[in-house]
């Protein structure tokens, strides 16, 4: 049976090799997550995988600020990001806008493929985690509770989050472009119940 399964996988791997070749799509072949042979992702799916994550990165510059003073040499990493980020701001509610623009036109389309939709999912729920520093900010802030948060815990945690923000980027801009699923723990679960399988 291994040998039947590798030479089907080797048959559906040429077909969709050639299949690509006939639309004039480079492709690059990566092994699959699951590691069961192998995962042909065309370069335009690498690149709309890649563009969901933007969404999250945006919303975590408000805690970038602390960061950015610390290391102000920093602002390099964004300067390519500045056109987006003038446009989303330029709009009034811009990143509902892209949320919801990532979220109908990438993650639910049905016309992409699982490859797009996974990390377009996976994306929205990263940019949906970031909420709940907002929140927990708001409730402990001197409004609700009274109590207001030490300068320097606001600072190590705004940092926190924004490292980690960042590095989750970096990781997920690294696997789109080499044509692999990222799974970020917990994210990556919750992503795959939203899409249905």
């Amino acid at each position: 049976t291994t040998t039947t399964t590798t030479t089907t996988t080797r048959a559906v791997a040429a077909r969709e090799r050639s299949a690509t070749r006939a639309r004039g799509t480079t492709t690059v072949v990566a092994r699959g997550y699951a590691g069961g042979g192998f995962n042909i992702v065309p370069v335009p799916d690498r690149v709309v995988a890649l563009v969901p994550y933007l969404l999250p990165l945006l919303s975590a510059l408000r805690y970038g600020r602390f960061f950015f003073g610390q290391f102000p040499a920093a602002v390099v990493l964004l300067k390519p990001l500045m056109p987006i980020l003038r446009g989303v701001a330029m709009l009034p509610m811009g990143n509902l806008i892209m949320f919801f623009a990532i979220y109908l036109g990438i993650a639910k389309n049905q016309n992409l493929s699982r490859f797009c939709r996974f990390n377009g999912m996976q994306a929205i729920l990263l940019d949906i985690a970031l909420i709940f520093p907002s929140l927990l900010e708001a409730l402990f802030g001197p409004g609700i509770l009274g109590i207001g948060l030490p300068g320097i815990v606001t600072m190590i945690m705004h940092n926190a989050i924004f490292v980690v923000t960042l590095a989750a980027f970096a990781f997920a801009a690294v696997g789109c472009m080499s044509g692999q699923y990222i799974r970020f723990p917990i994210l990556a679960e919750a992503a795959e119940a939203q899409m249905g399988y």
